[in-house]
């Protein structure tokens, strides 16, 4: 009978919790969706973001900010947790030669999160409120570091990326990649390295399997290709990696991954 008496009594407990989280997270979301425009921003003229204004308040500004500077409210939570400075920060993930990202590049992203970094993907919004969130975004980039700026050239990515062999892969990678990843793609040993803000942070893990951007073969081929803005991955052009060698690199990354 104790144990039936205990049984019931956590899920009481259990349902009330549930039932607290769900209230709150309802108040924050009607919070959100009723909270003014930032009027202080000096957004473009002869564009309505009005639109893009609500959709990010709504799933981006509580950890990304009102105004984008990556000091919303849920950032400052975890130390560990950095939401982009769209203000003065470069994106991470692109497919172009100059660093900058393509509307492409940025609605893919939104639509994806980045899970492994704690952001969700954005399954409440239609393609169309995607586009519409990716150009707000974009205007925030506009009103700091990326003033002027415009996308580069994008990338030739292969139909297909070529199959790789892991042991070229292993030796392309000591000399490419293990001054920073370590030999074992562990990055245990490797120093910090600072961001575009003066953020220190190691290299990534490659052996975790959980690779930030996108994990499909043609995601790590633009990783590869382009680089990671704003850290110290550098970009790596035809010129010193042929389309077969950056195939051999994925082969020995995902390699590291299973074993």
């Amino acid at each position: 009978m104790n144990t039936i008496l205990k049984a019931l009594f956590f899920g009481f407990v259990l349902f009330l919790g549930t039932l607290i989280v769900f209230e709150s997270s309802a108040s924050l979301w009607a919070a959100a969706e009723s909270a003014p425009p930032s009027t202080e921003l000096p957004m473009p003229l002869g564009l309505d973001y009005q639109e893009g204004a609500r959709l990010y308040r709504r799933d981006c500004a509580s950890c990304h900010g009102v105004a984008g500077d990556g000091d919303g409210a849920l950032a400052e939570t975890n130390a560990l947790l950095r939401p982009r400075n769209f203000r003065e920060e470069p994106f991470r993930f692109l497919s172009t030669q100059n660093g900058v990202p393509t509307q492409g590049d940025l609605v893919k992203t939104i639509r994806r999160g980045i899970p492994e970094a704690g952001m969700p993907p954005t399954l409440q919004c239609s393609p169309e409120e995607t586009e519409t969130l990716a150009e707000y975004v974009w205007a925030l980039f506009q009103l700091g570091s990326g003033k002027g700026k415009t996308p580069g050239k994008v990338i030739s990515i292969p139909p297909s990326i070529p199959a790789g062999s892991a042991v070229q892969g292993e030796k392309l990678f000591a000399t490419y990649c293990s001054a920073c990843h370590g030999t074992d793609g562990t990055a245990k040993e490797s120093p910090e390295f600072p961001d575009s803000l003066g953020r220190l942070s190691k290299p990534r893990d490659l052996s975790s399997g959980k690779f930030h951007g996108g994990d499909t073969d043609t995601d790590l081929y633009c990783r590869i290709r382009c680089g990671l803005p704003g850290t110290a991955m550098p970009p790596f052009s035809i010129n010193q990696l042929t389309d077969q060698q950056v195939g051999d690199l994925i082969a020995f990354v995902r390699k590291l991954a299973r074993d």
